[in-house]
């Protein structure tokens, strides 16, 4: 059953009013309560942060009283995947729980799910040559994290991330250093290349926007300019031939349709083209072995996970086909944290760890008794 288009129209009036500045921190604060507990009530509010390079950054606070957590979404993705609704929010279940929760959008994950008619905002220009190292862990994340600590008090935070999002989290802790981390929570991200059997859909679109060179990778100063589907196209997508498709192979086992079309509305957004040249070119195992590499400096990710010594949690689906559990259960033993623990979820797929019907019962609860075992 599909839901109503009177439920689009409202959602998209609301992205619609929705707008953000980069021209320094500008902060929006909300108090509302929980409809299932009147007696509950919640401190949010959402920080825009300038970045050294003329850009900016999105932070989604939940303020609790225990120590901060950063959340790191995925490629093509934004915040919401963390705070879908009250009964899909590992944001708010962990906020109910003490912690003091942040979400990041990184430049051009604004959060409008790229809306039609506004997909043309200052951080909507994709510039070409932001890529996943020099900007988005060199600057993005590094700017979060100063943010937080400063904004806190805190001198350490832990920090957690989903599917690049999580390779976001190891690549801090490998190469800024886990100085500012207490520890790392990842869910479905494998620092390794991809399978053979999922890379055929990668291989047809990379040299849209780059190419090789000598065993690097650049992006195509003449190449495609990445974008995401606006969300009312993606809507009519989804409507009309969704009873045709099977997306359970690639993404989910565990989600009902209307949020997998909820999800496809709200939680796309914008990529650069230099993100992605280094996640298809730097994880093509037939270039580099089935190893991570940054294909601009060479730099092997997969060979330095020995390097993350900080408390860390991996939870795997064990139907996931992007990031098999398999190579993050590899991940965990090559770690080189004493305290490290690994999780596996039977019948779940990539997206189900955060979106399933039954991870709030079943995922969210791990991840926060680990948190609290560790909050000391």
């Amino acid at each position: 059953m599909y839901p109503k288009w009177n439920r689009y129209i409202a959602f998209t009036l609301i992205l619609f009013s929705v707008s953000f500045q980069s021209t320094g921190i500008s902060i929006y604060s909300t108090q509302f309560v929980d409809i299932n507990r009147a007696d509950v009530i919640i401190n949010k509010e959402t920080y825009v942060i300038p970045t050294r390079d003329d850009s900016s950054i999105t932070l989604t606070r939940y303020i609790g009283y225990k120590k901060p957590i950063l959340f790191i979404h995925g490629m093509g993705c934004n915040h919401v995947i963390y705070d879908f609704d009250k009964n899909h929010s590992l944001a708010q279940y962990l906020y109910s729980r003490g912690w003091d929760v942040w979400l990041l959008d990184l430049r051009t994950h604004d959060g409008d799910g790229d809306f039609l008619f506004a997909p043309w905002s200052e951080r909507e220009y994709v510039d070409r040559y932001w890529d996943f190292d020099n900007t988005l862990l060199k600057i993005d994340v590094v700017t979060a994290i100063d943010f937080i600590k400063n904004k806190t008090g805190w001198e350490k935070i832990f920090l957690s991330g989903h599917s690049y999002g999580g390779y976001l989290a190891y690549a801090y802790a490998m190469s800024i250093g886990v100085e500012n981390l207490s520890g790392i929570v990842t869910t479905c991200a494998s620092p390794y290349g991809n399978p053979e059997d999922f890379q055929q859909w990668f291989r047809d679109n990379m040299y849209d926007y780059g190419y090789w060179e000598e065993g690097h990778a650049y992006v195509k100063p003449d190449g495609k300019k990445a974008y995401y589907p606006p969300s009312l196209i993606r809507c009519i997508f989804y409507a009309l031939i969704w009873n045709f498709l099977d997306h359970s192979i690639l993404f989910y086992n565990q989600t009902t349709p209307y949020y997998i079309q909820k999800k496809c509305l709200f939680i796309g957004d914008a990529e650069p083209a230099g993100v992605y040249v280094d996640m298809y070119f730097g994880r093509d195992p037939d270039r580099y072995n089935g190893y991570w590499i940054d294909p601009q400096t060479l730099y092997n990710y997969s060979d330095n996970l020995d390097k993350i010594t900080v408390p860390i949690l991996l939870i795997a689906g064990e139907e996931d086909p992007q990031d098999p559990a398999d190579d993050i259960y590899r991940a965990y033993q090559s770690v080189g944290s004493y305290d490290k623990t690994f999780y596996s979820f039977p019948k779940h797929s990539h997206l189900d760890i955060l979106l399933g019907d039954d991870a709030v019962n079943l995922v969210f609860p791990v991840i926060g008794n680990w948190l609290d075992e560790r909050v000391s």
